[in-house]
């Protein structure tokens, strides 16, 4: 699952300074974008579908928005503007995270979830830090340094807080992801599993990796190999395969014999393996590389995007992000395609000086 994870980590970290965490499927409909981040001569601003400057570049760095607000830094800090341009929440906090159900997480002279005016209005365990909020809960993982949470646990744990910053399920975990629904994977010792809203275990931790259940079905490794199960544990395809991805739009990325390819749920192999790397189909589309250069792909298989750029992320809607010039310093060289393959952002030519920014491209970098 390496091309999946490291396309994700990119784009959240672009998106708003994000946790890092794995894709969940419903985020689909909250991704479809009608700004986009771009930067000119080190300063960020927004274009709209069509390409054109929709908010002026005046910015060290930006996010992508959600719920109607977007991270953005000023003079070192971070604050928050609306479609408009209009900084609805002063420029204040050293770190600052995309909204999500209401809340956003900032980091700062006091860390913790914000409400849409900026006041804290969740505060997470002593020595935690969290994600984003999911379903109601949000995971809260400890801070580097800091404490174990639990004495008679031999390492700090993690767990998941509700709105009040209380803990719904006690830190016992090595490592989770994200709640999808009412289903998340953690790790204890070494090993996957699944757990409920009450933290219990509705599928035990014996898998040696696991994805998020979407559409019915999770990924799992079992050894060498991944499967597909359902929630009550049962195979749905009987092919293991080298490596996999969970499904989204009716399609999952497979690896066989060194080739990716996609299969459906009846586990027919929809398109054929032939890709160096895949990602998830996202509106309808999907990055894969071929011979170390990334172009899309339709649910037939069709490239519909020649493989030509550096990377090539999710389209959020009608536009894709995709880097002309991936080995330029601090990820500059970030543009824009829509659904056609037309350029419609093209960013600033290797050999252009840039003034700051640097936060900002490096973010740009990792989408």
């Amino acid at each position: 699952m390496r091309f999946r994870r490291k396309l994700y980590c990119c784009v959240v970290a672009c998106l708003a300074v994000l946790a890092a965490a794995p894709m969940a499927a419903d985020v689909r409909g909250d991704w479809r974008r009608d700004l986009f981040p771009v930067d000119r001569n080190g300063k960020w601003g927004y274009i709209g579908v069509d390409g054109h400057i929709a908010i002026a570049m005046r910015y060290e760095e930006v996010a992508y928005f959600s719920e109607g607000l977007a991270a953005v830094r000023v003079a070192r800090k971070f604050g928050y503007i609306n479609k408009l341009g209009k900084m609805v929440i002063s420029p204040r906090f050293d770190r600052a995270f995309a909204f999500r159900e209401g809340l956003a997480w900032v980091e700062g002279a006091r860390q913790g979830f914000i409400d849409r005016t900026g006041k804290i209005v969740v505060t997470p365990p002593p020595g935690t830090t969290c994600r984003e909020f999911r379903y109601g809960v949000a995971l809260a993982l400890p801070l580097e340094g800091s404490v174990t949470l639990d004495p008679a646990m031999e390492n700090p744990r993690v767990g998941f807080i509700d709105k009040t910053g209380a803990y719904k399920i006690p830190p016992q975990f090595d490592a989770a992801h994200d709640f999808e629904g009412d289903v998340a994977a953690v790790m204890v010792d070494r090993k996957w599993g699944f757990i409920d809203k009450t933290g219990t275990f509705i599928i035990p931790p014996r898998f040696n990796d696991a994805t998020y259940f979407s559409e019915g079905a999770a990924a799992v490794r079992q050894g060498e190999h991944f499967v597909f199960i359902d929630t009550i544990d049962r195979r749905i395809i009987d092919t293991e395969f080298d490596e996999a991805q969970g499904f989204i739009e009716d399609l999952a990325a497979v690896k066989l014999d060194g080739k990716w390819g996609y299969v459906d749920k009846t586990g027919t192999m929809v398109i054929k393996p032939q890709f160096d790397e895949a990602a998830d189909f996202f509106n309808g589309m999907a990055s894969v590389a071929l011979n170390g250069k990334y172009g899309y792909i339709d649910k037939t298989g069709k490239l519909v995007v020649a493989p030509k750029y550096g990377y090539g992320h999710f389209f959020l809607g009608e536009l894709a992000a995709v880097t002309f010039y991936p080995d330029r310093p601090d990820g500059a060289g970030t543009g824009y395609i829509n659904r056609s393959g037309v350029v419609v952002w093209k960013p600033d030519s290797p050999r252009t000086r840039r003034r700051g920014g640097g936060r900002a491209g490096r973010l740009m970098r990792r989408i």
